[in-house]
């Protein structure tokens, strides 16, 4: 009798299920100025899930667009990319670009 990789199918459907809630994509840029004088400008992409986000904001981008910015200043850097190491001080300013719903396809470019 064959034997199923059990935890194969599993990572299958977390991934089938992980698509299916995915609801919005942030594009954003994020300055860093490490000790008030090194400027860093990284570009990166984040997936907001629908548990995530509260049910008012369902394709309002403007709205979704303060969110993320709440969201992400109550969140780590951690989370969002890699950070200075050390005792090195750092100040974070986010700009959004363009959020777009993952299932429908509609966008909001700022």
């Amino acid at each position: 009798m064959l034997k199923l990789n059990t935890s194969y199918f599993e990572n299958i459907i977390k991934m089938v299920n992980f698509k299916d809630n995915m609801k919005y994509l942030v594009n954003f840029q994020i300055e860093i100025n490490v000790n008030g004088s090194k400027k860093k400008k990284i570009r990166t992409t984040h997936t907001i899930l629908e548990n995530e986000m509260e049910k008012n904001l369902v394709d309002n981008f403007d709205m979704m667009k303060e969110w993320f910015i709440k969201y992400f200043y109550n969140n780590s850097l951690e989370n969002f990319v890699d950070v200075p190491k050390g005792d090195e001080k750092y100040n974070v300013q986010v700009k959004v670009g363009r959020i777009t719903n993952a299932i429908n396809g509609k966008y909001k470019t700022f």
